[in-house]
């Protein structure tokens, strides 16, 4: 896993502070979380340039979850759209809640590339494919990431595996 350091390279330093800042007030509340998204790109091995920070967050970060999401009032500070972005983890989706482990207090939790790869394949972004090329190019364990997909998403065998050879293939 890349370090910290290597992100302050390409990303700027109010990025990283609000990641950190995030991380200890949901810590704070008790409520589960993973860094996602851009930054956790960097740091499994493809440090990119990005503009906000994304969490996966346990159902604890809710008021309500049907008939729509409803942010606990205590965060009211913490979501700024486009800038912090907190992404459900509910019950209904078993591989996102299991990301969502106990951390060391003082760490900023970050998913597992096995998750982080199903969430970019899920989402099919142009970025997200470019974020799921890079890191096979940057050394992901592909074949523990096929066997992971295998046992909870297999439709997305097939996209990672052109995206994973194209990437290997590649000077």
């Amino acid at each position: 896993m890349t370090s910290w350091r290597m992100l302050e390279e390409v990303v700027a330093s109010r990025v990283l502070q609000d990641a950190r800042r995030v991380s200890q007030a949901l810590t704070r509340l008790a409520i589960p979380h993973a860094l996602v998204g851009g930054l956790a790109v960097g740091l499994h091995g493809h440090p990119r340039a990005t503009k906000d920070v994304d969490f996966l967050v346990g159902a604890e970060a809710f008021e309500t979850t049907e008939p729509m999401l409803s942010f606990r009032a205590e965060l009211a500070d913490v979501v700024r759209w486009g800038v912090i972005d907190l992404i459900a983890a509910l019950p209904e989706d078993p591989p996102l809640v299991a990301e969502l482990t106990p951390h060391e207090p003082g760490t900023v939790p970050v998913v597992s590339i096995e998750v982080l790869m199903l969430m970019k394949l899920r989402a099919s972004r142009m970025q997200d494919l470019a974020d799921v090329e890079a890191l096979v190019r940057a050394g992901a364990d592909v074949p523990a990431i096929l066997r992971y997909l295998r046992a909870t998403e297999p439709e997305h065998i097939p996209a990672f595996s052109r995206i994973a050879q194209s990437a290997l293939a590649a000077p």
